[in-house]
């Protein structure tokens, strides 16, 4: 028997054809981490906060919800939960008919009627109500609501929102410490 020869040709085609699937594998490595990479640009962060600001004679209470993400936030769905019955998300309606006995105490300054649709940009914050009242009236509102304290509100917010990547779902609510993701 006589043994076969590889030729120079022959071992240059095979290191073509090799590298040449290489450089393939790594192709579609780079543009999976490219497209990860993209969608980390853009994801959206909505969080929810309450700030209490006392004055001489007032108390305001302010909700607000904010995109600490780098995308924007599209809203899928927004509501105000109370005894696990959800409500549009308009808190002058929400007093008047859930909790009307708030009026006595105090008064709704601000309202923003959000619904889904709305977009948050990064960094944009929205004041969701505010609500003034006299300190004289702080036990009382507590009392009526069934809170402890300043933070324990017997209502939350919740909102499902995307990004621009419409595959991206998400939850918060106002008692989450961070969203879920619900893909």
């Amino acid at each position: 028997m006589r043994a076969k020869k590889i030729s120079a040709d022959r071992i240059l085609g095979i290191s073509a054809m090799v590298i040449s699937i290489l450089t393939l594998v790594i192709f579609i490595y780079q543009t999976d981490i490219m497209r990860v990479q993209s969608k980390l640009s853009v994801k959206p962060r909505l969080s929810f906060s309450t700030n209490s600001h006392s004055y001489d004679t007032l108390i305001r209470i302010d909700g607000l919800i904010y995109n600490k993400g780098l995308g924007p936030a599209i809203v899928d769905s927004i509501y105000i939960e109370y005894e696990g019955n959800p409500f549009v998300m308009d808190m002058d309606e929400f007093i008047k008919n859930q909790v009307p006995e708030l009026e006595n105490y105090g008064e709704l300054v601000r309202n923003s009627i959000l619904s889904p649709g709305n977009t948050f940009l990064a960094g944009e914050e929205t004041v969701i109500y505010s609500y003034q009242f006299e300190p004289k009236n702080q036990d009382s509102i507590f009392t009526y609501l069934g809170m402890e304290g300043e933070d324990d509100f017997p209502f939350e917010f919740k909102v499902i929102y995307t990004s621009i990547y419409e595959d991206e779902h998400w939850f918060v609510g106002s008692d989450s410490d961070s969203p879920e993701k619900l893909d």
